[in-house]
């Protein structure tokens, strides 16, 4: 006979024990798993930190203003394995380039592989932009000082770049940027002081013969003139080119 209180057809025992072994394995895995991947994300960080001074310092020498490089979204741990970088991005402000100083650049470079001679680039694309401030200090350069301390506005509708000089600017010296193979040409295309439009003989004895060109042969990686455009902000230069090795 069961004891009072018994149930039939049950027996009295322990519960079964948890088993906390394969809960601590995947807890260890995790872990390593997490670890893993901290030390590679340091890793990359390091890499893509180490390789974009890298490329900064071969091109800040030469445009005096600090870079920003990028590699775009592959690891760069593993494009310093293969040797090449498929995409690099370059920024700069107040660079110097040629006559002008202050200028805003960003280039592409596509399909950069590093060599024994340097560096071979299969195309490059920079777009170079010229505040009204950089155009004043270049259109001094390019005059000789010919027309003083002078302010430069911009009229997109015309593509022209104006000119501001003497007394409470009065002077405005018209030029349209016109691209050339190995520079860009400033056509004067007018001068007025006041209301009153100078003729062209006595716009030339004021002015002379100041240079009115500025040349960009010579440049790196091969680059020439593509495009230039009279903005509201200033000017834009756009250069491109094919294939191309850098050396180091």
């Amino acid at each position: 006979m069961s004891p009072p209180g018994a149930r039939s057809g049950t027996r009295p025992g322990r519960r079964p024990a948890s088993r906390p072994a394969p809960r601590r394995a995947r807890r260890v895995a995790l872990a390593t798993a997490g670890a893993v991947l901290a030390v590679g994300g340091i890793a990359e960080a390091v890499a893509r930190h180490y390789t974009a001074d890298r490329f900064a310092d071969r091109m800040e020498k030469r445009l005096h203003t600090g870079l920003d490089v990028g590699f775009g979204p592959i690891p760069v741990t593993c494009q310093l394995a293969r040797g090449s970088f498929p995409r690099v991005e370059v920024e700069g402000e107040g660079a110097t380039f040629r006559r002008f100083s202050g200028v805003d650049l960003h280039a592409e470079l596509a399909d950069v592989v590093r060599t024994g001679e340097g560096l071979s680039v299969r195309d490059s694309r920079v777009s170079a932009e010229l505040a009204d401030a950089a155009l004043a200090e270049a259109v001094s350069t390019m005059t000789g000082g010919a027309l003083g301390r002078a302010a430069v506005t911009t009229d997109p509708a015309a593509r022209e770049l104006v000119v501001h000089a003497g007394p409470a600017g009065r002077i405005a010296v018209g030029f349209r940027p016109e691209l050339e193979k190995d520079g860009i040409r400033f056509e004067r295309t007018g001068v007025r002081i006041g209301d009153r439009v100078v003729p062209d003989s006595l716009a030339s004895q004021l002015l002379g013969d100041t240079p009115q060109e500025l040349d960009l042969s010579g440049l790196p990686l091969g680059l020439e003139p593509e495009r230039v455009a009279v903005t509201p902000d200033g000017l834009r230069l756009e250069l491109t080119e094919g294939p191309e090795t850098e050396k180091a």
